[in-house]
């Protein structure tokens, strides 16, 4: 993978960054403001994007807007919502080719960035807000999405353990915002949020590709120039504090399949700390020849599927199962007793090897794509590294059995969240 990574910084809370790689004929650039999560302002950001991804004042409708991403030879626009631990990311980008493959070699790179630019800083705006057409539209859509989530009960499960985990912290918080929030959106609302968020947060500007990104670099410098930047709220790396006796909770509904969601907090002792974590994770349940897959699931019939996860975000790690009711509490202490066999260093070399060769293959398939490697380094700046995947894969590779048996000793079970239907299940 060769690809080279450089930050540089514009104006107050304002940043450029770009990873070049010229075996990319196309480039993506993007738009990212990082604010913290908070109750008040979670919904109203959430449709900011979508709102914005719909034209701009040069663009003020689907014709044109098509018409000059069609200019650019197919061109995509995007628009996403995120979140990074305490943070939540609001991104508009837009994918595009590149001018080495260009039939009159047009300046592809300048063309993709003044359009994102537009989107981001020029959006159409009636008697001084959003539309109203705009945002009842995309308001519609939130709330879709977000009771979408509903239907897919293995990530719902995960959402409510987390929001058991953190309790009142902003770390609970739904990305999207809720149902009844998104209700009182307005057009007026909208629009506060968008230039609140364009005043205060912490302003990402990242270019990806194999083009030349010193024409992005021109135009994001010039078109924030203008910006008006108040008191900016800087993305400060951190992970939850949790302590307490195990909190857990039962939830019914009609569902097939019950799943049994266990968050467990994690004692993090530096970066290579971080490092034996995740490998833990991964030999734990994060493979096919993991701890809880092998036993939970394959030998002991225990679960349907049985997997762990390491939140890096947020510090902790998410065990998600599912089940049959009356065999939860057998789960619940198998995929304890694998952990403890974890601590004992109850695993051979060969598990560890194996397992660091398939996080290996994560690593290098990042470099396949701009949308991964775009996430790859936002995520390194919010935890303030600058690790290309090849260096966090030489790092993984030197973590010894004794610091992933460290690692384990320092997880500890938080939450125990359980959905399962009121009466008899059905078996899957």
């Amino acid at each position: 993978m060769q690809n080279c990574f450089y930050r540089e910084q514009l104006a107050d809370g304002i940043y450029f960054s770009h990873v070049a790689d010229s075996k990319f004929y196309s480039n993506r650039l993007s738009v990212n403001l990082v604010v913290p999560l908070a109750a008040g302002s979670v919904t109203d950001n959430a449709i900011v994007p979508s709102v914005l991804r719909l034209g701009c004042r040069t663009c003020p409708d689907f014709t044109a807007l098509n018409r000059r991403l069609g200019l650019l030879y197919g061109a995509a626009l995007g628009g996403d919502v995120s979140r990074f631990g305490a943070h939540q990311i609001l991104s508009v980008s837009a994918k595009g080719l590149d001018r080495r493959v260009a039939l009159q070699g047009e300046d592809m790179v300048r063309e993709l960035c003044g359009l994102v630019c537009d989107i981001a800083l020029d959006p159409l705006l009636v008697d001084g807000v959003f539309g109203k057409e705009q945002v009842d539209l995309e308001r519609h859509n939130l709330i879709d999405t977000i009771l979408s989530e509903i239907n897919d009960k293995r990530i719902y499960a995960q959402t409510q353990c987390l929001s058991l985990m953190f309790g009142e912290s902003p770390r609970a918080l739904h990305p999207y915002g809720t149902v009844e929030e998104a209700q009182r959106i307005t057009p007026a609302s909208a629009y506060a949020a968008y230039r609140r968020m364009l005043e205060n947060a912490q302003i990402e500007l990242m270019f990806v590709g194999g083009g030349d990104y010193r024409a992005a670099l021109e135009t994001f410098r010039a078109r924030f120039a203008g910006c008006r930047r108040g008191a900016v709220q800087a993305a400060v790396p951190s992970v939850a504090a949790l302590s307490g006796p195990v909190k857990e909770r039962t939830e019914t509904m009609e569902v097939n399949q019950s799943k049994l969601v266990m968050g467990f907090r994690c004692r993090q002792s530096g970066e290579r700390g971080v490092y034996a974590l995740r490998l833990m994770s991964a030999m734990y349940g994060g493979t096919p020849f993991s701890k809880l897959f092998l036993n939970v699931r394959e030998k002991l019939s225990l679960c349907y599927y049985c997997s762990s996860r390491y939140d890096r975000g947020n510090g902790v790690m998410i065990v998600g199962s599912g089940v049959e009711k009356e065999k939860k509490q057998a789960a619940k202490e198998e995929i304890l007793r694998q952990l403890q066999a974890m601590r004992d260093g109850d695993f051979t070399d060969e598990e560890l090897h194996n397992t660091v060769l398939a996080m290996n293959t994560g690593f290098a398939a990042t470099g396949d794509s701009l949308h991964a490697l775009e996430s790859w380094y936002l995520t390194q700046i919010l935890f303030g590294q600058e690790h290309s995947p090849d260096e966090e894969r030489a790092v993984m590779q030197t973590i010894t059995r004794e610091e992933v048996i460290e690692a384990a000793r320092g997880v500890e079970l938080d939450s125990v969240y359980f959905l399962t239907s009121q009466g008899e299940e059905a078996s899957i």
